[in-house]
């Protein structure tokens, strides 16, 4: 566990062991009543015994409450949330390529299930396993002073215990890895679906959607059925030699009192021992075990944390250059095969403060140099040289797919001040409207206006603009145009059209064709 974010707890390991030592007072408690009161017919104790026994056990069992259960579930609540902080704040500072990497789904569980799971095994190792450990060795020192037999019987007892416990939970370390990965696919198959039902009832294929959603519970399903067995077995497997210790415990024990080794109070404080012996034991392998099958879990918070401070891939191509992209002899690769070809460029360079116009049919590539510009796809299947503007950064991206939250159309900027020109030239007439994270109530054309006001609000020195024309009524995008006009030579603008609204006044048209990608001037 690397996060430094969660603390160790050495005080309530403290007063676990205090705990503890109050609970080994009540079987001795009980042994003195037998063999100083009962055997005796001695009443006159027996009020002041029931005072402090009934004390001790008031206490033990006010701080077992608190600092056994209570206490350290309030750390299990505390440290979740502090992880799922930390979750989102390496998600949203995670280099978006290395993000590209995993699927939604995979990030959901961690956010939810492997942090609650890492936030609990972190309370059970530092707290938990600690003070039982201690707990395990006062009583087998209390019951070894009582008896060197029943200290050997103890140790035996516990140690067989541990290795039945430990050795039956083997089978549980690789299913729960399996087990994970048909979960991330469950998470992924319902966000699907929730994220995608008006899509779905508009093409009327929920019974295709069903369909695969069924496939998907049955395969997790039969995992998880699995490892819960294996998890009871392991529940019960200490139970079951629990008594039959008990019975073998009593039989030894009962020879000793024939013997006159031991007494009947000292029988009865050893079972009640016995009793308690069992419990530390099987809950240390339980948290061993818990640990070793929840790693999983424990390794992917660690692992987000540690590709949350890795740099973006196109770190490295970042020069102090004046042009904001600049290639030679470039070939571009959507993906590792050769048919996943794009374009070849033989030379490029994009000045800055200089406004580009990106033609090209669908799939060539247009919003995918955008992206590798910004370090959004890993340049891994670019072959040839390019390099970028050192505060590329720096740059406002209108993409797709569009997103809302529930709330105020300012809610909807993000914190993106309002800008009342941007609201007249975009005609935006929703600004007292209430908006939902599933903006039916928001036209395409609306959605695209606020998504406009977001980018263009953020005065940032570089624009990407991918087709900003879409969804907009034809008096809407004149206006646009010529706003767009009119930040040429004061941002550095990359714009994808099919239109030829801008050719006119941009300083090049890229233009794809033929797997070419080359710069061309305007021609009217």
């Amino acid at each position: 566990m690397k996060t430094k974010q969660l603390k160790k707890y050495p005080f309530p390991v403290l007063m676990m062991a205090v705990t503890f030592g109050l609970s080994m007072l009540l079987p001795y408690l009980s042994g003195y009543l037998i063999d100083n009161m009962l055997a005796s017919y001695n009443e006159k104790k027996l009020w002041g015994w029931f005072l402090v026994t009934f004390l001790v056990a008031i206490i033990s069992m006010t701080f077992s409450f608190f600092f056994c259960n209570y206490n350290l579930n309030k750390f299990v609540v505390k440290n979740n949330l502090l992880l799922q902080k930390k979750a989102v704040d390496d998600i949203m500072h995670m280099n978006p390529s290395l993000f590209s990497r995993k699927d939604k789904g995979y990030y959901y569980n961690i956010c939810s299930n492997s942090c609650m799971c890492y936030a609990e095994v972190h309370e059970e190792m530092y707290c938990n396993l600690i003070g039982n450990l201690l707990y395990i060795i006062a009583l087998l020192i209390a019951i070894t002073c009582t008896s060197w037999v029943f200290g050997i019987f103890f140790l035996v007892y516990g140690v067989l215990l541990a290795l039945i416990s430990l050795y039956g939970s083997r089978p549980l370390f690789g299913m729960q890895k399996d087990a994970l990965t048909n979960q991330d696919t469950f998470l992924a198959e319902n966000r699907n679906i929730i994220e995608n039902k008006l899509g779905i009832n508009a093409l009327h294929t929920e019974v295709f959607f069903q369909k695969e959603f069924v496939g998907c519970c049955d395969r997790f399903s039969k995992y998880l059925l699995k490892y819960k067995f294996w998890y009871y077995v392991c529940v019960y497997a200490p139970i079951m030699i629990n008594k039959i210790f008990s019975i073998v415990y009593l039989l030894i024990a009962a020879l000793l009192v024939f013997r006159g080794n031991i007494t009947v109070g000292i029988l009865m404080m050893g079972y009640q021992y016995l009793e308690c012996f069992s419990d530390p034991i099987a809950l240390v392998c339980n948290i061993l075990t818990r640990y070793k099958s929840n790693k999983i879990h424990v390794d992917r918070v660690d692992q987000l944390s540690e590709d949350a401070r890795k740099e973006s891939e196109t770190e490295k191509y970042k020069t102090n250059q004046e042009s904001l992209f600049h290639a030679e002899a470039f070939d571009f690769y959507k993906g590792g095969q050769p048919d996943d070809f794009l374009y070849h460029i033989d030379q490029l360079s994009l000045k800055k403060n200089g406004l580009y116009v990106i033609k090209g049919e669908n799939g060539s590539g247009k919003s995918m140099l955008l992206n590798l510009m910004l370090g959004n796809i890993s340049p891994e299947n670019c072959k040839g040289t390019f390099s970028l503007m050192q505060d590329i950064n720096d740059t406002a991206f209108l993409t797709y797919p569009f997103f809302a939250i529930d709330g105020s159309f300012d809610d909807n900027l993000f914190g993106i001040a309002r800008d009342e020109e941007l609201l007249r030239l975009l005609n935006v007439d929703f600004t007292e409207k209430e908006i939902t994270s599933n903006p039916v109530n928001l036209s395409y054309g609306q959605q695209q206006k606020l998504a406009l006001m977001r980018v263009l609000g953020t005065n940032q020195p570089t624009l990407f603009l991918d087709e900003p024309l879409s969804n907009l009524d034809v008096e809407t995008q004149s206006r646009l145009i010529d706003y767009i006009k009119s930040l040429k030579g004061k941002k550095t603008i990359l714009v994808i059209m099919h239109s030829d609204e801008l050719d006119a006044v941009a300083d090049g048209i890229l233009c794809i064709s033929e797997h070419k990608m080359y710069l061309s001037e305007y021609v009217s």
